[in-house]
């Protein structure tokens, strides 16, 4: 499963991230890394980002770029 497939409030836990070397560079630098729990917290209208609960902070990334990166998702 994909970041971009996550309803919303729901948690999954970051797998893989893209193949791209530069992309996957910056999205752990923003937290995305390997192993950390996410959460769906809003997805904007009209195909707009998507906003992750990530750290305990709020971080917002397009689409396309949710759906590189492959998640577990956490049963409650």
């Amino acid at each position: 499963m994909t970041l971009s497939k996550l309803k919303k409030k729901q948690r999954a836990r970051i797998k893989s991230l893209p193949s791209d070397l530069a992309l996957s560079s910056r999205l752990m630098e923003q937290g995305f890394v390997p192993n950390s729990l996410v959460e769906l917290a809003h997805v904007a209208p009209f195909n707009g980002p998507l906003a992750f609960y990530l750290h305990g902070t709020k971080m917002s990334i397009h689409q396309s770029l949710a759906a590189q990166i492959h998640v577990e998702v956490e049963v409650a």
